[in-house]
């Protein structure tokens, strides 16, 4: 299986994160949940979210690759629980931000905006 980071991502694909998808019972519509980068080396792109947790970092082993002297290695992790995902510093150089205010742990919403560096992520529920 290809991973999303081992090849040239097209910029008109939806790269899904493939292993442990949540069940339809625990989505909040029975849609996928849903990141997309639109600003940012790599924008626009989207990924589907289907893992109880997803790292998103510079490292070429995380889920999420980001190519920005900006982000550390793993900067964060989005971490499923139940029907959420919460956003988590994994102890980043420049933390993140949602909705413009600096977080180090938040359960995201519909809509959020998250900022690393200089990547800007809109977090969807219900794709």
């Amino acid at each position: 299986m290809t991973r999303p980071e081992d090849r040239t991502p097209d910029p008109e694909e939806t790269v899904s994160l493939e292993s442990a998808p949540i069940p339809a019972a625990l989505r909040r519509s029975g849609k996928p949940f849903l990141l997309e980068q639109v600003q940012g080396p790599g924008a626009p792109r989207q990924f589907v979210l289907e893992l109880s947790e997803i790292v998103i970092g510079r490292s070429l082993q995380a889920h999420i690759s980001v190519d920005s002297s900006l982000i550390s290695r793993r900067h964060v992790a989005l971490r499923r629980s139940g029907p959420e995902y919460s956003c988590v510093d994994l102890g980043s150089k420049n933390g993140f931000y949602v909705n413009g205010v600096r977080a180090h742990s938040v359960v995201l919403q519909d809509g959020d905006t998250v900022q690393l560096g200089d990547i800007i992520m809109i977090y969807r529920e219900g794709g």
